[in-house]
């Protein structure tokens, strides 16, 4: 089937500045891409573009999508400034949840420093708010939560033999005990809570632009959860989902015929639980460095190890202690003088001596630029907890850029929005002003460089003959810093196929 998209301008994402004014598209394939007078095509179907503006599909490199698609029928308490507001908030979702029979609730993205009280709720608070559901209540970064009675006593059951120390009033679970109960409890979901998820997750991709999304399936331990599953049924969903096993299993992964791993295997924590592994202690916890959750050795061994099997690896690193660990590994890895592109998921904190061991180790940094629009303000999160000279050194674009290391973009959903708009706006007004890229560098990061990143440079990421019909039609020209600010998406189209409509 051919289909010939007119009136529309065509930014390719060759070169800056290389438009087209039609496309035509065979089977999903775009076949030409037209500058010129229109051809004669009989047969064909003819889409009127009405004046956008088509950029390619935007990639996103970096989601928790199923905790995505599963928490955007949850909780959301980003918004709350108060603990009664917070409390009020879990009371009314525990009353709908008895009326809708629900087994387990969630609420997410909560922080402890935007609301009055400066900490989580207590045990006894959740409890009286939500007596009788199994309620986990997750930190903005996933990397502390807190549950009520009713959801420690079904986890404790179902390890019998485990000490996990005094449930007392304010347990807060941080570090592997976090991971390990989050993750019991996604695992097991329903199938049919886990197929509404990856749908959720789908559709607002779409609606975002985002036909194609990286997510990660596993319990960043030993176990690819519903890896599998979702590798078999991946054409039940429109957007293009690039799958990482999130394991520490290289056996699971290459038995699933996995080509990676990981995405948020931990090297550290997160800067809000003080456990993003830093070389020098955080400015307001003098006492503390953060921590580093595995050996120099393991690392080496671990990613020398998937290497020698082909598999792209992706470590989840924030702190300058944690990047420069797993670049090593991934410099010595490089020896092998193989292409797999590794990955180092966040790598927020670079210092000018990090910058360049990354340029040798080939690594790519896989970043989120709503990260700094959120916390890098001055006087904002990063300042607090880093000081003004390392804040300066959180999220580099413009320098790795210039050093010729293709940064990606992407959101970390749940954590932040799953929006490539909100990731390109952020990119190019980065609070340091040394660190803005251009708009069509920002654009790179959800087009190009994301579509090197996962080996799809001749698929994916440009409007040109032989890819993908990928592309997303804006109602402004995202090039021009004053159609970004507040563009938006009138239509997404899947290989030819439109998959989303304003």
């Amino acid at each position: 089937m051919k289909k010939l998209f007119i009136n529309a301008h065509f930014h390719t994402m060759r070169s800056e500045g290389d438009t087209a004014n039609a496309l035509l598209v065979t089977d999903g394939i775009i076949t030409e891409v037209i500058r010129g007078a229109l051809p004669h095509t009989p047969d064909c179907e003819i889409i009127d573009l009405k004046g956008a503006h088509a950029f390619p599909g935007f990639i996103d490199t970096h989601t928790h999508s199923f905790e995505g698609g599963l928490y955007s029928d949850s909780l959301d308490l980003s918004q709350t400034k108060t603990l009664s507001q917070v409390l009020e908030l879990i009371n009314a979702y525990y009353n709908k949840g008895r009326t809708e029979q629900a087994e387990q609730l969630d609420a997410f993205r909560f922080d402890e420093n935007g609301i009055d009280a400066g900490r989580f709720p207590l045990v006894p608070e959740l409890d009286r708010a939500c007596p009788d559901i199994p309620l986990v209540l997750r930190r903005i970064d996933g990397h502390s939560s807190v549950v009520n009675s009713a959801a420690w006593k079904m986890f404790q059951s179902a390890h019998q033999n485990v000490s996990f120390g005094s449930f007392t009033d304010d347990f807060v679970l941080r570090g592997s005990l976090n991971d390990e109960l989050v993750h019991w409890f996604h695992a097991n979901c329903p199938q049919q809570k886990i197929l509404t998820a990856y749908a959720n997750a789908s559709r607002i991709a779409l609606a975002n632009g985002i036909t194609t999304v990286h997510t990660m399936v596993g319990d960043s331990q030993q176990s690819i959860m519903h890896y599998e599953w979702l590798r078999d049924n991946l054409k039940e969903f429109e957007t293009g989902y690039i799958l990482y096993p999130q394991s520490f299993n290289l056996k699971a992964a290459l038995d699933a015929g996995a080509t990676r791993i990981g995405g948020c295997i931990l090297a550290d924590g997160s800067l809000g639980s003080y456990t993003a592994a830093l070389r020098r202690p955080y400015q307001n916890q003098s006492e503390t460095t953060g921590l580093l959750y595995q050996t120099d050795e393991f690392w080496k061994e671990f990613i020398k190890q998937a290497a020698e099997h082909d598999l792209q690896v992706a470590v989840h690193c924030i702190g300058d202690r944690a990047i420069k660990q797993i670049n090593a590994a991934y410099l010595a890895a490089a020896k092998q003088g193989k292409d797999l592109r590794h990955e180092l998921i966040h790598c927020e904190l670079t210092p000018d001596d990090l910058v360049q061991e990354i340029g040798a180790s080939g690594a790519i940094p896989v970043m989120q630029p709503a990260f700094d629009l959120y916390w890098g303000a001055e006087n904002g999160f990063y300042q607090k907890v880093l000081g003004t000279e390392r804040r300066k050194q959180m999220n580099r674009f413009k320098t790795f850029t210039e050093k010729g290391v293709p940064v990606t973009g992407g959101s970390d959903w749940y954590i932040t929005e799953l929006d490539a708009l909100q990731g390109i706006r952020a990119a190019a007004g980065h609070h340091n002003p040394e660190e803005r890229i251009s708009p069509f560098e920002a654009i790179k990061m959800y087009t190009v460089n994301a579509a090197y990143l996962s080996h799809d440079e001749n698929r994916l990421g440009k409007l040109e003959t032989g890819f993908d019909a990928d592309f997303v039609c804006l109602d402004k020209n995202i090039l021009d810093l004053g159609g970004l600010a507040d563009a938006m998406v009138k239509a997404t189209f899947k290989q030819g196929r439109e998959v989303f409509s304003q």
